[in-house]
Parts: C-alpha cells; structure tokens; sequence
C-alpha cells in the first residue's frame, strides 16, 4: 500500500525530502511514499489528494503544521486526530487500525493528542477566533486542509491519517506582517515583508515567536517522521518498508 501525502508549505516538505521541491512535482520517498507540495487552502489540497489518487496512491496522509484551539497545548504539541470536522460539519475518521499502529509506534516517544481537529476556511490569526472556534467544535487544533484530503479518501474508499504538530498556540495572535509577506506555499517574500515590518516595528517580537513556535511543530514531525519511516506505518505496508531512518 502506498502513502500518499499532501503537504501545504515548503517547510512542512522538506521534514521527509531535504532536495528541492517544487509544487506539484512527485517525489518519491523511502518505503514507497509519494510526497506532493499542494499550497495552502482546501482546494489545492483537494487536487494533490487527487493526483496522489492518479499516481497510484492508496492511503492519504495530510501532512504539517496546525493551530492550536486549547490553551494547554503548547507549540510542537503532535495532533493525530481519530476525526476531522469539517467546516460544513462533515465528519471524517482516521482509518482506526492505521491510527492505533502509529500511536502505538509513537508511544512514550512522541505522545499525540488524539481530538478533534476541524477545518477553517481561513487562517485563524487572533485568540479571539480560536477560541470563537474552540467553543463550537471542542477540537483541540485547526487546519485548512485536511479535511479536504480526506474527503477525496472517502470518495475513493481508501484510508486516511492527518499527523500535524500545532505552529501557532491558542494564545498567540499572529501579526498581520507574517500573513501578508508569505506567498501560497508558505514562503516568505524578503522585500515585502521588510516593506511591512518598516511601518509595525512593534510586530517584530512577535515574528521571532512564530518563528521559534514553527521550528517546535519542525522538530516534532520530524521525530515522528524518523520513528515510523516516511510511510507512517499504513495498513497492509511491508514493515521493512516502514523501519526508522
């Protein structure tokens, strides 16, 4: 069975794949996954889901970063939801036998947080929506496309799994400075965000926060990625195709 994964931001891909990566280029990982850059926002994450499909995909992975909805969650906090709620207020499972092998793999090494995480159609950037969001859902994390994913999974009767580690804590409110200077990718556009930080100095300390919070989420995924190999354990794969790295 081959992984399929979905990943929004360069950042997020290159934790599996340390060459370059351009969007909607295949790249073929150890153990036989196979790695897409969609973008960020449902809709490019529905058409990678579904070019991973054509590619010959038969497992879904929605794979990086998240928001954290409950204070108690800290950045770097590992998210393996058993539902995704999306913002029409579809529910989708992870595949259960999936879900347990890699939270038994993960045991006592990188402990997940198993709730809800629910769909946002935007990005969340005050406390005040996340907590908005927090009270009409109850998940504990929030993310603009895993929903997406797997809703192609179910389409398609294959199984799904989301692994995100929350990059912005319930508590932060994300300066507007980093939201207008990324391009669709995640990647930051030097002169604009210069530009943008010439007139709010005052956004700056907050810019070091994200940026320290964002290399929490890195370093977390990254060890999930090292205990269950880049195929994440998923039904009906050999294991020596799943072994460390």
């Amino acid at each position: 069975m081959a992984s399929g994964i979905v990943a929004a931001m360069v950042a997020e891909a290159r934790i599996l794949s340390k060459g370059p990566i351009a969007p909607g280029e295949l790249i073929l990982l150890p153990g036989g996954a196979m790695l897409l850059l969609s973008g960020i926002g449902a809709n490019r994450a529905r058409v990678a889901a579904q070019a991973l499909l054509e590619k010959g995909a038969t497992a879904l992975v929605s794979w990086g970063s998240a928001g954290g909805l409950m204070p108690v969650l800290p950045p770097g906090s590992l998210i393996l939801p058993e539902r995704i709620l999306g913002a029409d207020q579809s529910v989708y499972p992870a595949d259960p036998v999936w879900h347990e092998r890699l939270c038994s793999r993960l045991k006592g090494y990188v402990d997940p947080q198993r709730g809800v995480l629910a769909e946002s159609k935007q990005v969340l950037a005050t406390r005040a929506e996340k907590a908005a969001l927090l009270r009409r859902t109850g998940a504990v994390a929030v993310d603009m496309e895993s929903a997406s994913i797997a809703q192609i999974a179910k389409e398609a009767g294959i199984p799904f799994m989301a692994i995100r580690a929350i990059a912005d804590g319930a508590q932060l409110d994300m300066p507007r400075s980093a939201l207008d200077s990324i391009d669709e990718f995640g990647r930051v556009r030097p002169m604009r965000l210069l530009s943008l930080m010439a007139r709010h100095p005052v956004e700056l300390f907050a810019l070091l926060r994200m940026g320290r919070n964002f290399r929490a989420a890195e370093t977390t995924l990254a060890r999930v990625a090292l205990r269950a190999g880049s195929c994440f354990l998923c039904p009906q794969s050999r294991d020596d195709g799943c072994r460390e790295r």
